[in-house]
């Protein structure tokens, strides 16, 4: 009711049909300070309590239209009215009329002839009853509130454990309420949980201060977690407070999982495995023995990537995995028995990046088995929807603690040694030397003189010609990016090529290598009056920047070589990599008048079924294919089809690396356009090149090494 019960506030409604005991009433309660009301049956009743909504009412019992037996039942049936004392006067005395009363809803009872000096006391005595049983109810309606918001659920727990009382909180399902045969907490819990508690106990009891901790339980084939509070309470009473924290132990272990294992493969990832690879180095340095970290590098892998997209490449990744996983597992020789499980050793640091914990070894020989089990492991061919291809591997080992004595070293010193594995040819294992380190020492000199070098004008493009074999004469040229380093001489192609892909540098190269090669031959062209045709090659970086067909008419219209002398060379994962936008750059490229081939054709894993959707113009055989073609009759098959096919589809064939006569005449033979090599010419500087093909009034045919 929310009423302040003082006296001027309290209203009385009298109820009853003799006028003269309504005045009396009315004398005798306002004397004492109340306020009042009066009706004279039960119907008016009714209607007053609605109204006013009083604080006691005086009930007489015999009254027309409707009685107060009745009028009490219908108030009681009310919200407000059921805790509205209600005195029922009556003159009746027999026990029937007063227990009719007490059912009707009465809270007490007047019988007539009233003691009116009596009444103001009587109704005081009422309301004062009233408001501690409003007050204790309002109290209880907390405390019942409080209570079943809690998600804690209570113990009330005996020194021998006896379950003298529980509450269940309303998070609780997993904890039930103790049965008959559950009233001791030995009884109700687990043993190993039972014993946890009597322990919680005993400290609470005898230092008398609270106790904290947290246990679990199992429940419908899962754990749940819980946090644990004992304190004093009665005597040899305590009192156990359980929380159950199921939810957040699972999202402290989803928090751990981001941050220690990698969300692709499920393995630790870099921060996890150096914390590992810590706490090997510890135990190897307390007991002698060796630890080996063995990194792996996949090859080439961004080709598949490249090629048949990044969510197969993912699958993949998990498919390796899963092998090297299973390579380490099958390793017991370096499993102690108090370590964690063997595939905690494996972590995926990025990429396509893993490397390998081998820790409590003997002898270095232990590193090599499983080196070589792993890099035999992965040579074995991954299936996916309908492809099968082989990923090799590039291993780097380095030992503790003749490689290192810490984290960082060790790791540096197996990824110095992996891309010596690299170096090697790939798909091999390489252990850590010291000379190693002046190797990568000058791969990273390199690297940085190579992103000046075209400004300090080391750089150079020679042309090497290409020979029509119809008619044997000069057919144009393919322009091949050359790299005369101050301290170390030519650096190879196939040295710094990779480099710059790797360091992004390479989109950078090839726009200088368009811009000079254009430059040179419209240089010739407006000297010799002659048309010749250039082949540029271009990166898949370079290709894939938002305004490649921009930049290379933007480089055509500075020069003003005629865009028909100019030929692409692009390569198969270029060319399947995003099919709609490719095709639309390539149209734009083609709509201008530039010639599209596709280089190293064979390689790759699905050119076939993209030809007759790509705008290309000649198909390039690679050399892998020309150099044993006279002693290799499935290679020799190879050019031949692909030669067939080439013209089928009213495409030119061009074939590379041609260093013989044999090769000549079988090319010639299966028709081949054109031919390209040492057998013709090496890539030769610009004024070498002019005097050997462009300044005579004749084009020499088949020229050897010039």
């Amino acid at each position: 009711m929310g009423r302040n019960y003082c006296n001027g506030d309290d209203l009385i409604l009298i109820v009853d049909d003799d006028p003269t005991l309504r005045m009396m009433a009315r004398t005798t309660l306002e004397k004492s300070g109340f306020r009042v009301e009066e009706a004279e049956d039960g119907e008016q009743a009714l209607r007053k309590f609605i109204q006013h909504q009083p604080s006691v009412i005086m009930l007489d019992v015999e009254m027309p239209k409707l009685n107060g037996y009745e009028t009490c039942k219908r108030i009681r049936e009310d919200a407000i009215g059921a805790h509205i004392p209600v005195l029922i006067t009556t003159g009746l005395e027999d026990i029937e009329s007063l227990n009719h009363a007490f059912s009707a809803g009465a809270t007490d009872f007047l019988p007539k002839p009233i003691d009116w000096a009596l009444i103001p006391h009587r109704v005081r005595h009422i309301l004062r009853a009233n408001r501690t049983y409003y007050e204790l109810r309002t109290s209880e309606a907390k405390n019942n509130a409080l209570l079943n918001a809690m998600p804690d659920t209570l113990f009330v727990i005996r020194r021998n454990g006896d379950i003298v009382n529980f509450l269940a909180g309303n998070e609780a399902a997993s904890l039930p309420e103790p049965r008959g045969d559950q009233l001791n907490i030995k009884d109700y819990l687990p043993d190993n949980v039972a014993r946890y508690w009597f322990n919680c106990m005993q400290k609470v009891i005898s230092q008398g201060s609270a106790q904290q901790s947290e246990f679990s339980l199992d429940h419908d084939n899962q754990q749940n977690h819980y946090e644990l509070q004992m304190v004093p309470y009665l005597n040899d009473l305590t009192l156990a407070i359980v929380r159950e924290i199921t939810n957040r132990k699972r999202s402290e272990e989803e928090v751990h999982r981001l941050a220690y294992f990698d969300m692709l493969t499920g393995l630790p990832n870099r921060q996890l495995f150096r914390q590992q690879l810590a706490d090997a180095i510890e135990f190897a340095s307390q007991n002698g023995t060796k630890v080996a970290a063995l990194y792996v590098d996949l090859d080439n892998f961004k080709r598949i990537n490249d090629t048949l997209g990044h969510s197969f490449g993912d699958v993949v990744l998990k498919t390796i995995a899963n092998r090297l996983d299973n390579c380490i597992r099958a390793d017991d020789c370096i499993t102690r028995a108090d370590t964690e499980e063997p595939g905690m050793r494996l972590a995926r640091l990025g990429g396509d990046e893993f490397v390998v914990l081998l820790q409590d070894l003997e002898s270095e020989e232990e590193a090599v088995a499983v080196a070589e089990r792993i890099r035999t492991e992965l040579t074995q061919p991954v299936e996916h929807l309908g492809h099968e291809f082989v990923v090799t591997s590039s291993i780097g080992v380095s030992l503790y603690p003749r490689d290192g004595d810490n984290i960082d070293t060790l790791l540096k010193n197996a990824d110095v040694a992996m891309y010596q594995a690299k170096n090697a040819g790939r798909n091999s294992v390489r252990f850590y030397s010291g000379t190693m380190s002046l190797r990568s020492l000058e791969r990273l000199e390199l690297e940085n003189g190579l992103r000046y070098a075209i400004q300090r004008n080391e750089l150079k493009v020679h042309y090497q010609p290409k020979i029509d074999l119809g008619s044997g004469e000069f057919a144009g040229v393919e322009a091949l990016l050359r790299w005369h380093h101050p301290e170390h001489g030519n650096i190879p192609p196939s040295d710094f090529i990779p480099m710059a892909e790797e360091c992004g540098l390479i989109s950078l190269l090839g726009e200088w290598v368009l811009r000079n090669a254009c430059q040179q031959v419209k240089t010739w062209q407006d000297l010799y009056k002659r048309r010749i045709n250039v082949a540029v090659n271009v990166s898949s970086q370079q290709f894939f920047n938002t305004d490649f067909a921009d930049a290379v008419l933007r480089e055509i219209f500075d020069t003003g070589l005629d865009p028909c002398n100019l030929q692409l060379e692009l390569t198969e994962t270029i060319l399947m990599n995003d099919v709609k936008e490719t095709i639309a750059t390539l149209n734009k490229l083609k709509k201008a008048g530039i010639s599209l081939a596709m280089d190293d054709f064979g390689t790759g894993y699905s050119s076939l079924s993209y030809l007759n959707r790509l705008p290309v113009d000649t198909l390039k055989i690679d050399r892998l294919f020309v150099m044993d073609l006279e002693t290799n009759r499935e290679n020799a098959a190879i050019c031949a089809a692909i030669i067939a096919m080439a013209h089928a589809l009213d495409l030119k064939v061009v074939a590379e690396g041609v260093e013989t006569e044999g090769q000549k005449n079988y090319l010639r033979n299966q028709r081949c356009d054109q031919i390209q090599g040492f057998l013709i010419s090496k890539p030769l500087p610009p004024e070498t090149l002019a005097n050997a093909f462009l300044s005579n009034a004749k084009n020499p045919a088949l020229i050897r090494n010039t």
